[in-house]
């Protein structure tokens, strides 16, 4: 069971990844749009292919929940970005925070499964189990 909530927090940690990197080349494109007096940008259609737009103004639709959208300024829409990376930031620690805390209990397993099937190295004849003069904490 750790096994599998361990694979599914790697899972999303790299899904946050990916989140992140996409959210940050689009923070840097909305930079380059609002710093430049450019009137043209290629904006990508899918799979790799771009179309030239003339820009006639620095305003963005922005989609803002089930199929919603409005139209917000450049910065407006960094500060949206900012704070979408910022929740992307606390996930991935919480996840992060979660996975130390599984790391740990499955050390601690080990250990404590160590202590217990180990060699008796006493001199008695106790077939190596755990005798009276086990060291064992239990």
């Amino acid at each position: 069971m750790m096994e599998q909530e361990i694979n599914q927090l790697n899972s999303q940690s790299e899904l946050i990844d990916q989140n992140v990197k996409e959210m940050n080349e689009l923070k840097n494109s909305l930079e380059e749009i609002n710093k430049k007096e450019c009137k043209e940008i290629l904006v990508n259609i899918g799979k790799k292919i771009y179309l030239p737009v003339e820009i006639k103004k620095k305003e963005l639709v922005v989609e803002v929940g089930n199929k919603c959208y409005v139209n917000k300024s450049v910065e407006d829409t960094l500060k949206i970005v900012d704070e979408q990376l910022g929740k992307l930031v606390i996930a991935k620690g919480q996840i992060t925070e979660r996975l130390q805390e599984l790391e740990s209990e499955i050390g601690s397993m080990i250990e404590k499964e160590g202590k217990h099937n180990h060699e008796c190295n006493c001199d008695d004849d106790c077939e190596g189990g755990k005798c009276e003069n086990c060291e064992c904490e239990d």
